[in-house]
């Protein structure tokens, strides 16, 4: 005859169920069968005691870096300023004739600083590494030419990746309040200058002018950094960046109203002869908004 113990296990009792507390123990019976039920009901508690402490024991270290998972999107306001003179420019060629390439492409420096924006969406992968997505754009600010050139003006863009490197945030004390980090990018960048200037047609005959140069560049931005966090979810603080943007390809192109423009480019023919792309570098000093989202 068969009968279920309570645990789910089931046995084979050939002279009927053993009875628990109801009569006395025949002295000299010794059968392990009368002890089994109160034995496996103490295996399964001690079990299940010790699986419930290791899930608590290994629950515990990712509660507390829990915040430091995650979606991670960051916002950078910061004002900062490229080198002050053209990354496009001319270069004497007794080959090819420029014209008159004006004080812009001869080594002019009309700029200052200007606003930066730039916006990050990765993903903290532990807490002392994330990596994702970059871009941002820059504006600049611009005195005036002495060479006749009006509406002077520059911008750019850049788009690219990311990896950050949190060196202090398996520090317990530290990283409660305190997320300080280095970066390392590589990134498109491109730099646009656009401004009027009265080209001669002839002795006496000019007509104005709309001039355009363009720098391609690949861009390795370095940055370091200190966050403070708010909660534990949000956290603000500064940096400072310096990229440096190896220069691909420059372009120069002029034109006019009813006439056909012309461009030179430092990567092909007659362009490579007398137009350079110069390497520079931009810093900026921002203000950091970071949201991670936990896992």
């Amino acid at each position: 005859m068969k009968h279920e113990i309570p645990l789910g296990i089931a046995l084979s009792f050939p002279q009927g169920p053993p009875h628990f507390g109801s009569e006395p123990e025949v002295v000299g019976d010794r059968s392990p069968l009368r002890r089994l039920p109160a034995f496996a009901l103490a295996l399964v508690i001690t079990l299940a005691s010790a699986a419930a402490a290791a899930q608590s024991a290994a629950a515990e270290p990712a509660k507390a870096d829990s915040h430091q998972r995650g979606l991670e999107l960051m916002l950078r306001p910061a004002w900062g300023a490229a080198a002050a003179d053209s990354p496009v420019r001319y270069q004497a060629s007794p080959r090819v004739k420029l014209g008159e390439p004006g004080a812009l492409l001869q080594g002019a420096t009309p700029y200052g600083a200007g606003f930066i924006g730039q916006g990050f969406i990765g993903y903290r992968f532990h807490p002392i590494f994330s990596a994702g997505l970059r871009a941002g754009f820059r504006t600049t600010s611009a005195a005036t030419l002495t060479d006749g050139s009006a509406s002077l003006a520059r911008s750019a863009w850049d788009m690219g990746f990311y990896a950050r490197v949190y060196p202090l945030a398996l520090s317990e004390s530290t990283r409660r309040s305190l997320d300080p980090w280095i970066s390392v990018g590589a990134e498109y960048l491109r730099d646009i200058q656009t401004f009027q200037r009265p080209v001669s047609l002839s002795p006496g005959v000019s007509v104005p002018g709309d001039f355009t140069l363009t720098h391609h560049a690949v861009a390795v931005p370095l940055a370091i950094g200190v966050d403070y966090r708010i909660l534990p979810w949000l956290s603000v603080g500064p940096s400072f960046e310096y990229t440096v943007a190896s220069g691909i390809t420059g372009c120069a192109k002029a034109g006019a109203v009813g006439y056909s423009s012309n461009t030179f480019c430092s990567d092909e023919d007659p362009g490579k002869q007398v137009i350079q792309a110069k390497t520079y570098g931009v810093w900026s000093l921002g203000l950091d908004l970071k949201v991670t989202l936990f896992e």
